[in-house]
């Protein structure tokens, strides 16, 4: 009896601990995503953003000056500007269900998105003026960006959508990672008609008559699987039940039953590989996001940078027209004077009029180029453009044009290592295939037919209030058993039954739900099974169609890191070529402007000596203004390909002091792949000195 009381609290323990005990995937999985934490923090770059601007009494007294238009070496770059997540936690992890149990059953707080311009935007408008360098309109680009505002939540919803994967949503047979636990009550009463009362145990009356029921029920269950193919279910009910009918030994009674149920997949639906893809195929699809965050950041920079450079050459283009405007007055005024004291023809004061109106005409067009570069830059470093503090003032460039470093001759096998390892585009491609092949394995187990075994033991226990009848009392028992007491008709025949008065009283026994529970701890009525499913789809179309697509992806992903590869390389040529040819470009350009104004000088001594004509001045300041434009235009230009070339290298962030952090309370390092990147949830960015 020892061994059974032994067998059944060895039951009891396994069932508890299991149910209980940290297998659990909930607690496993948050461990294991502290683990992961820990270890991709060395492997997986997290996303990027930017500093906030510095204060505006600080950055007035450390405004860059601009350099001279004949080169020298770029601005001094600022510290490096690194970003912080100021949200309360990842997406994935979900609400903590300690101490505040109702939690997880609560929505998640999202922030609502930040429409309004970051505050320091304002602290650069001073007279009219918004006076910014390039690492400022950096800045304010990432602060307001609406582009990498919509970016920024895609991580976030790859964060939900993995926190939805650890719970086994999708998995094949419907295991849920997740514990449920299920309660069912329920009352009931119900009046059932009986045909024969006698078989009813409702007496022996030929009148119509019927069972009364009562019933409560409490049924409890708890259903959790496992990434190895394991279900496990464990079952307690009990009922409470009161009738009418008076053949039951129990009225009313109390039925309690408990079982432990473990189901094992071994062909479809068994390992790792399976039950664990949704999972690695979610946290890579967060990795993908934090990489295209990554790489809208990369956008936003570069696009920046060439609409400053592009407001800075509108600027000096309004110069340049103007200097084209000044010359052509100068030789009018003079032509007008020598005509009327008869020293020069009208006609050549009309070709001086001419000069003058096309100079004005040219610094018309250059003056509506500038305003059109300025509403482009202003969008690029605005939230809310249409805000009071953003209208009525011009942006004001500091920073000017110089000569990069030569950069761009780097062998093309360098080159394209250094391209693939920075660039999160080819990044992205190499994550999905890693997808891919999580994808490839998992339909190909589901290919096997389906075989599972399961074990069952489970316990009854029965109690209830039961009526005996008192014994026969000494003396009083005459009747002769062999007698009939009914006839053929099933009648009572008169007489022949037997007195109550020869009985005792009746005894009556109590019992209730503890004793049913008592009794299932004893093990007094056990159950058992043990069983096996096997399931085999005919011609299994299904799986096969998704195993061969899922192929079919992979390769075409392949097909396309290779495609990505190609295109890099192109882009690396073009953008080496390109920036030699600038390089090139302004040597001519300023050798052309400086041959222009040696000849612009002498034809004006010609004029002057009367050998020459307006027209022939005339024609050679049109050179020459054509020559400055073409210089400063070749000045923009390298400075842009420069910032070109450093986004096809993937240089973008080293070369503007760009850093990336993990958190705002970690160092700029190596993040886990789950960080949500960006900024604050509010669009803020904290500044790290």
């Amino acid at each position: 009896m020892m061994r059974k009381y032994m067998r059944t609290f060895g039951a009891l323990t396994l069932a508890l601990a299991v149910t209980l005990g940290p297998v659990a995937p909930v607690f496993g999985q948050q461990q294991g995503q502290s683990q992961n934490q820990q270890q991709n923090q060395q492997q997986t770059p997290p996303p990027v953003s930017q500093q906030v601007a510095n204060q505006a009494a600080q950055q007035q007294a450390s405004q860059p000056t601009a350099n001279s238009t004949q080169g020298g070496p770029p601005p001094a770059p600022p510290q490096a500007k690194g970003t912080s997540d100021a949200a309360p936690s990842t997406y994935s992890h979900g609400n903590r269900a300690f101490p505040d149990i109702i939690k997880p059953y609560q929505e998640m707080h999202v922030p609502a998105p930040d429409m309004n311009n970051s505050k320091h935007l304002a602290d650069f408008i001073s007279n009219g003026k918004m006076r910014i360098s390039v690492q400022d309109a950096i800045t304010l680009a990432l602060e307001n960006s609406i582009d990498i505002d919509v970016e920024r939540y895609a991580p976030w919803i790859s964060e939900a959508n993995l926190l939805a994967s650890m719970s086994g949503s999708g998995n094949p047979g419907g295991l849920s990672f997740d514990p449920i636990l299920q309660v069912l009550g329920e009352v009931s009463q119900s009046e059932t008609p009986v045909v024969n009362p006698l078989t009813a145990g409702t007496g022996t009356t030929n009148s119509f008559s019927s069972i009364g029921t009562h019933q409560v029920i409490a049924n409890f269950s708890y259903n959790q699987g496992f990434v190895t193919g394991t279900n496990l279910t464990v079952t307690q009910s009990n009922t409470r039940s009161s009738s009418t009918q008076s053949a039951n030994v129990f009225n009313p009674f109390v039925q309690s039953t408990m079982s432990v149920q473990l189901t094992q997949e071994l062909l479809n639906g068994f390992g790792l590989a399976v039950n664990e893809r949704f999972i690695k195929v979610a946290k890579n699809n967060v990795k993908i996001s934090d990489l295209a965050f990554k790489q809208q950041v990369i956008t936003t920079v570069t696009n920046v940078e060439n609409d400053y450079w592009s407001l800075v050459f509108a600027i000096k283009n309004i110069d340049v027209a103007q200097q084209g405007v000044d010359s052509a007055q100068q030789l009018f005024d003079s032509d007008s004077k020598q005509a009327e004291i008869g020293t020069m023809a009208p006609l050549d004061v009309t070709t001086a009029k001419a000069q003058l109106v096309t100079a004005q005409t040219v610094l018309i067009t250059a003056q509506g180029a500038r305003r059109q570069a300025e509403e482009v830059l202003l969008a690029a470093i605005t939230r809310n453009p249409l805000a009071s503090t953003m209208q009525n003032f011009e942006i004001v460039p500091t920073d000017n044009t110089y000569i990069p470093e030569e950069v761009e001759k780097v062998p093309l096998d360098q080159a394209v290592r250094e391209a693939l390892g920075n660039r999160p585009d080819y990044q992205e491609l190499v994550v999905n295939l890693n997808s891919d092949s999580l994808n490839v394995a998992a339909t190909k187990n589901e290919l096997l037919p389906t075989l599972n075994v399961t074990g069952r033991y489970g316990w009854t226990g029965l109690a209830g209030t039961q009526i005996s009848n008192g014994s026969v009392i000494p003396g009083e028992f005459t009747a002769d058993l062999n007698d009939p007491i009914v006839n053929a008709s099933g009648t009572p025949i008169p007489g022949e039954f037997l007195p109550e008065a020869v009985f005792g009283a009746p005894s009556t026994s109590h019992s209730g739900l503890s004793n049913a529970l008592s009794e299932i701890l004893h093990d007094q009525f056990p159950n058992y099974a043990a069983f096996f499913q096997f399931t085999m789809p005919i011609r299994n179309r299904a799986a096969q169609g998704a195993n061969a697509a899922s192929i079919l992806t992979q390769r075409q992903d392949m097909t396309r890191l290779q495609q990505a590869q190609n295109n890099i390389v192109l882009a690396i040529r073009e953008a080496q070529i390109a920036l030699e040819q600038a390089r090139a470009t302004l040597t001519s350009a300023i050798q052309s402007r400086e041959l222009q104004q040696e000849s612009l000088d002498a034809e004006v001594k010609k004029l002057n000596l009367g050998v020459s004509t307006t027209l022939n001045v005339s024609i050679i300041q049109n050179q020459l203004q054509a020559a400055l434009g073409t210089e400063l235009q070749a000045r923009v230009n390298l400075v842009i390909d420069k910032v070109n070339f450093d986004n096809v290298m993937g240089r973008t962030f080293s070369a503007n002091a760009i850093t990336v952090a993990k958190s705002r309370n970690a160092a700029p390092a190596l993040g886990h792949e789950t960080l949500i990147p960006g900024t604050h949830v509010d669009g803020s960015i904290d500044q790290h000195q």
